[in-house]
């Protein structure tokens, strides 16, 4: 009897399974961009403050490199550069002649396209992920914490057959929405380290 409500508390306690076709899905990505090649796409990028109708909307060019680096340059309406690499994000305004570092925290690593470089099992432990209606080319996923986070209520992307991420969009937990739509992704030669860790010219001022 102990024994059937030890095994019974540990089914509770464990991550519902994946579904297999999110599983597919999340491995066609990590295999698309783990190669270590420097994969390229336009972008744009709409974020909707809670209570708005009115978005504002940016665009420019990404960069995702294995094991995790990534690179937004952006370059409508204003040019401005964020950078991630081992767990460090860097923003730099030229307007303000400004470098912002920080590390970021584990729901911010998630808002980010690197999240499909994560094992799926490792994402599975902290996400409850389903599959959502989509295009027929594409899988939609959404993931929901397994715990509350302020940062991040859930999130959604689609996967192409061909494991490019096609939509990413993330809503925290005030409702506050960030939607990123990537077209035309490309393989490039891999870009060196420094280029993941903007730094600025001369006379920038750094903010940790």
């Amino acid at each position: 009897m102990i024994a059937t409500l030890l095994l019974l508390a540990a089914a509770a306690a464990s991550p519902a399974p994946m579904p297999r076709e999110a599983r597919a899905a999340l491995e066609r990505a990590a295999k698309s961009y783990a190669d270590g090649a420097a994969h390229s796409a336009a972008f744009s990028q709409t974020y909707t403050p809670a209570g708005f109708a009115s978005a504002r909307k940016e665009s420019g060019t990404v960069w995702i490199q294995a094991p995790q680096r990534l690179r937004f340059d952006y370059a409508a309406p204003d040019q401005k550069v964020f950078t991630y690499d081992a767990g460090e994000g860097r923003f730099y305004s030229p307007g303000d002649k400004q470098l912002t570092v920080r590390k970021l925290t584990p729901e911010e690593r998630a808002r980010l396209p690197v999240v499909f470089l994560t094992d799926p099992d490792e994402l599975a432990n902290g996400y409850a992920i389903a599959i959502e209606p989509g295009a027929a080319d594409a899988t939609r996923l959404k993931l929901t914490p397994r715990s509350p986070r302020p940062e991040l209520a859930w999130l959604s992307a689609s996967v192409t057959s061909d494991g490019s991420i096609r939509e990413l969009a993330y809503e925290d937990s005030a409702g506050n929405r960030t939607e990123f739509r990537f077209e035309t992704w490309r393989k490039e030669k891999a870009r060196p380290a420094e280029d993941y860790r903007v730094t600025g010219p001369p006379g920038t001022r750094t903010v940790d």
